[in-house]
């Protein structure tokens, strides 16, 4: 069985990185004190500038995936239960965000450190919306999707990385890579696993508050949320 081919995902580059969202991957907790959301401000706008998001998709049966060697483990599948299809999804801000990390380190390790944050920052955002484009699509047609789960979670070995990025052609499709050790260059990106079901499945939907799709939202558009309560 065919677990292909992959699709590109569009997404459009936010008008802001989520600075709290930077500052607790720097290491605050609550709200960053003047001096750390200065910097942060000041390191955001070349992070961002040099972003070059790219996203790649594929949906297949889950038995399909299995055969391919991608599930491995009891926790991924625990978090399939009641889905008999999944989508494997990969993003991706391009090299020029690992490049600007590396030019805001030399001589200022703040700044570099700060860098590396808000490109976790804006990674963790692109993926939420590649997620909500994913969802918003599934409820077009009348379909659920759980949450994503990543290779590393739980017993899901990090292992499976390389098998993941042959399955979506990553590296033609969005210049993302895997090296001998199960890394993914460019650095700032995200490889993920979404349950898709017929009917919901509580527990694993994401609701409202976690959505970026608004009133975009099809779910929204028949009264309904995209959570099981």
């Amino acid at each position: 069985m065919s677990i292909g081919p992959s699709r590109p995902l569009a997404l459009e580059k936010p008008e802001t990185i989520d600075l709290k969202q930077a500052a607790r991957y720097f290491g605050q907790r609550g709200e960053p004190d003047a001096a750390t959301a200065s910097l942060l401000e000041r390191c955001a706008v070349p992070i961002l500038a040099a972003a070059a998001p790219h996203a790649v998709w594929l949906e297949s049966d889950v038995d399909s995936l299995a055969e391919a060697g991608l599930l491995q483990g009891e926790d991924v599948y625990r978090h399939l239960t009641g889905c008999d299809r999944a989508i494997l999804l990969a993003v991706t801000l391009g090299p020029g965000v690992d490049a600007q990390i590396r030019r805001a380190g030399v001589g200022d390790i703040a700044a570099g450190v700060a860098s590396d944050a808000l490109g976790s920052a804006l990674a963790e955002q692109m993926v939420d919306a590649a997620e909500a484009e994913l969802r918003n699509a599934a409820a077009g047609q009348g379909r659920y999707l759980t949450g994503r789960y990543s290779p590393g979670y739980g017993d899901w070995p990090i292992t499976v990385q390389p098998l993941v990025a042959a399955a979506l052609d990553t590296a033609r499709r969005a210049g993302l890579c895997v090296t001998d050790t199960n890394l993914m260059t460019p650095r700032k990106s995200v490889t993920a696993l979404l349950g898709v079901s017929e009917h919901p499945v509580k527990g694993h939907l994401a609701g409202c508050g976690h959505c970026v799709l608004h009133t975009r939202c099809e779910y929204r558009k028949r009264g309904i949320t995209c959570a099981s309560e």
